[in-house]
């Protein structure tokens, strides 16, 4: 393998583990968050549990997969990943959280009934399963949004 594919396949190997662990930090505080106490409301738990995420991808992505050359190039680009994020995070995410919990809860119901035999599931109550499926829904439907995004204009 040549060098500039394996610093190509590592990079890319580097961004999927952020990209887990960022996940993963953005679903445990907003589990921590939505579940009674402290029992906050979805959006407000998940502006918190985005901003979270989205400090520490920025600065692992930055530090460890990336490596910016220059600082210039790294404040446009950070202007532009909090751009694109934000609007994915607080915009987008919210409308599919807010819409599944309060307009179209037909998927939401679809998805408890299945878990419901589940082991990963068993001891999870119907808000949990409800709580993570909107949240579920939000990150896939932001994960295509920041991919088109960052390849087209935060990364270009």
């Amino acid at each position: 393998m040549s060098g500039a594919w394996s610093s190509l396949v590592g990079q890319f190997g580097g961004f999927l583990v952020v990209g887990a662990l960022t996940t993963g930090l953005d679903f445990t505080v907003y589990n921590l968050l939505t579940r009674r106490p402290p029992g906050w409301g979805r959006v407000a738990a998940n502006v918190v549990s985005c901003t979270v995420a989205m400090s520490f991808s920025f600065t692992v992505n930055g530090r460890w997969v990336f490596h910016p050359a220059g600082s210039a190039g790294v404040v446009g680009q950070a202007m532009k990943f909090v751009l694109v994020t934000a609007a994915s995070s607080y915009g987008l995410q919210n409308l599919v959280i807010h819409g599944l919990s309060r307009w179209w809860r037909a998927p939401v119901r679809w998805v408890a009934r299945r878990a419901r035999p589940c082991r990963w599931a068993r001891g999870w109550s119907e808000d949990a399963v409800a709580r993570n499926t909107v949240k579920a829904a939000a990150v896939g439907a932001g994960l295509l949004w920041n991919f088109a995004c960052y390849r087209c204009w935060v990364f270009r």
